[in-house]
């Protein structure tokens, strides 16, 4: 009986160190990404909004969802109000932007968006 037991825990153990040595590796590759889309949506939004993005969080979706980057932030000047930016990351193309209406507003209309 005490074998039984030593194998099951055994088992278990395996898994349990298994599953979180993936975490981690996931962890570090959405990390990657963020430190790829980040300059690129500073970019963007410069370019776009005239206005300097700083970046306080970011979510990584999993591909089997789709490939969605979101870097969550404000402008500088402005931390009371929330800035998004979505790119894809098989791209690195911004996808979207939101925020305050004075902030989307704030748009220059005579650039076209990729």
């Amino acid at each position: 009986m005490k074998k039984v037991i030593i194998i099951i825990l055994s088992f278990i153990t395996i898994i349990a160190i298994l599953v979180g040595g993936c975490s981690v590796v996931s962890n570090v590759k959405k990390k990657e990404k963020m430190e790829i889309a980040l300059p690129i949506s500073v970019k963007h939004i410069k370019q776009y909004y005239n206005a300097d993005f700083i970046m306080t969080d970011y979510s990584v979706e999993d591909s089997y969802v789709r490939s969605g980057i979101f870097l969550y932030g404000y402008i500088k000047g402005r931390e009371d109000d929330p800035i998004t930016t979505e790119s894809d990351y098989d791209t690195y193309e911004v996808i979207d932007v939101g925020g305050p209406g004075w902030f989307i507003d704030s748009r220059n209309p005579k650039i076209d968006a990729p």
